[in-house]
């Protein structure tokens, strides 16, 4: 390998490494309370060596956040392809990506959330990744409609299924008044009701290993 592919191999791997570092540190600290030293101590890295690939700490938290946005859609992409062949399997199992037991950072993407009402670049990426999100939903409701024959207002049927999500998420994580299973359970019978469907013949476990597939995007 070439000194310069060699250089720009180990910095996107420093940064990536810093990227986690700094998640872990939101994890634990919150968004607030992160700092260089927090992100430091979580990385093993002195801070000198740290702005060495970051300006400072603004410029880290938000290549840290577009990192996550890589992750979390790595991950949906991957439950989605490994879950089922059917069109509805597919989107069953878009309803579930964020109900599985072992996503991790789930509470980080709250903190981002609230940072995105007050950071310009943070609610770029937001609006960004969301964009993507919903057309890619809209498009898989449209499939299983068509396969059944269904006359469905797709973007009101997308909206729904957003937002129970979002609602969902936001109770588990703030209230933990239910758990993983039920938002599961929830997402499973209100796609089986609106696409005409056995909520018995669509089990809400992953009918694969969870704990591989997280491995193999680094999680």
């Amino acid at each position: 390998m070439k000194r310069a592919e060699k250089k720009i191999l180990t910095l996107e791997t420093r940064r990536r490494e810093l990227s986690i570092a700094t998640l872990e540190s939101i994890r634990k600290h919150g968004y607030m309370n992160s700092t260089i030293n927090t992100i430091s101590e979580e990385s093993g890295l002195s801070r000198g060596l740290i702005s060495h690939y970051f300006k400072n700490k603004d410029d880290l938290i938000l290549f840290a956040f577009r990192y996550l946005t890589e992750l979390l859609e790595n991950f949906h992409r991957q439950v989605v392809r490994s879950w089922g062949t059917s069109h509805f399997d597919k989107l069953l199992a878009a309803s579930m990506v964020t109900f599985l037991k072992n996503e991790p950072y789930r509470e980080v993407w709250l903190h981002f959330w609230s940072a995105s009402l007050i950071q310009p670049e943070f609610a770029e990426v937001r609006a960004a990744l969301y964009t993507r999100y919903r057309t890619s939903i809209a498009r898989r409701i449209t499939a299983v409609a068509e396969e059944r024959g269904l006359k469905i207002d797709v973007e009101s049927t997308m909206l729904i299924f957003t937002q129970l999500i979002d609602g969902l998420w936001l109770g588990l994580v703030l209230e933990k008044a239910y758990d993983d299973t039920r938002c599961r359970e929830l997402m499973r019978d209100w796609l089986c009701e609106v696409f005409k469907e056995d909520p018995a013949k669509h089990p809400t476990t992953p009918p694969f290993d969870l704990a591989e597939l997280q491995s193999q995007l680094a999680f």
